[in-house]
C-alpha cells in the first residue's frame, strides 16, 4: 500500500467497496503519532486512508478524507447519491474518546481524489445504556436489497469487565439510504465460548460480507482481535431479521410491554 504525503505510522480495518464508478475502493483507518502532545508516546491522531484498484494488486493512494473531526470506521457506499460519492463515517472528538461526536454518519463527497467533508448528519445515533452507548460505527458497505440496504455494524460499551464490542444490524431506504426503515433491538452477534477470550477480551468486530447470487451470506468477523471466522446466513433471513425483530424501546417499561406482546402473540398462535 503506497504512502500518504505524510506517512502512517499504522494502518488497519480496511472496508472494501467496488463502486459503480469502475474502481475498487479501500477505505481503512490512517493512524499517526499526534506531534501536538510530543511527550505523550501513547498519543495517536486518526483519518480515513483511500486507495483504489482495477486488480486488487496494484493499488493507487488518495488523499486521505478531509474532515474536522477524527474519522475511524469510515466506509464507501457501493453506488452514486445524487451524483457524488457517499461515505458512512464515524465522527470523535480524539482519537480515542468519542466526546460529542459519534454515531454513524453521511456525508457526501464531490471528488474523491480530494474527498472533503464539509457537511456531516448522523444516520445512526448512539444511545444511552444501549449496546451503542459509547461508540458505533459502520461494519462493511452496505448490501443492497429489493426491500431496502442491509446493513452490518459494531457497537460498543462500557462494562465492568471493559468495553465490549457487539454486531448489530439495521436497514435503510432503496431510495434514500439516510433513512432508517429497521432496527432490531439488541445485538445480533456476540463473542461466545472461546471467541470471548484473547487479546482485546468481549470484541466482535467485522468489516467484510458478500452475497452471493443465490443469495447466501457470508459474514467475516473477528473476536478478541484474535481470530478470524465466518458466519453463514441469507439476505432473505437477514432481512426477516430486521423487520420483524422489535427494536429497543431505550428503558425498562418499553421492553416490557414489548415481551408482553410477543407473549399475547405467541399464545394466539398456539
Amino acid at each position: 500500500m503506497p504512502d500518504d504525503v505524510i506517512p502512517a505510522t499504522n494502518i488497519y480495518d480496511m472496508r472494501i467497496t467496488q463502486h459503480e464508478d469502475g474502481w475498487i475502493y479501500g477505505v481503512f483507518c490512517a493512524e499517526r503519532h499526534d506531534d501536538s502532545q510530543p511527550g505523550n508516546l501513547s498519543a495517536a491522531t486518526a483519518t480515513a486512508g483511500i486507495a483504489r484498484t482495477k486488480d486488487l494488486k496494484t493499488w493507487y493512494r488518495l488523499p486521505d478524507l478531509k474532515t474536522k473531526s477524527q474519522q475511524r470506521n469510515v466506509v464507501l457506499h457501493p453506488e452514486f447519491v445524487d451524483g457524488k460519492y457517499a461515505f458512512y463515517t464515524r465522527p470523535q472528538d480524539g482519537f480515542i474518546d468519542t466526546g460529542s461526536g459519534g454515531g454513524i454518519g453521511w456525508a457526501l463527497v464531490d471528488d474523491i481524489t480530494h474527498a472533503e467533508v464539509k457537511e456531516e448528519k448522523i444516520i445512526n445515533a448512539r444511545h444511552y445504556h444501549t449496546i451503542t452507548e459509547v461508540k458505533n460505527g459502520e461494519g462493511p458497505h452496505p448490501i443492497k436489497t429489493d426491500r431496502g440496504w442491509l446493513h452490518l455494524a459494531h457497537g460498543v460499551r462500557a462494562t465492568a469487565d471493559g468495553l465490549r464490542y457487539v454486531l448489530y444490524m439495521y436497514m435503510t431506504a432503496l431510495d434514500d439510504p439516510t433513512c432508517v426503515i429497521a432496527q432490531p433491538g439488541g445485538y445480533f452477534l456476540v463473542p461466545e465460548g472461546d471467541e470471548y477470550v484473547g487479546d482485546v477480551m468481549n470484541v466482535a468486530f467485522s468489516n467484510g460480507w458478500i452475497a452471493d447470487e443465490d443469495g447466501k451470506v457470508f459474514i467475516y468477523y473477528a473476536t478478541a482481535d484474535t481470530r478470524m471466522h465466518v458466519a453463514t446466513s441469507t439476505v432473505d433471513k437477514l432481512i426477516d431479521y430486521c423487520m420483524n425483530t422489535p427494536e429497543d424501546g431505550l428503558y425498562t417499561a418499553a421492553s416490557v410491554e414489548t415481551i408482553k406482546k410477543l407473549i399475547e402473540k405467541n399464545k394466539n398462535n398456539g
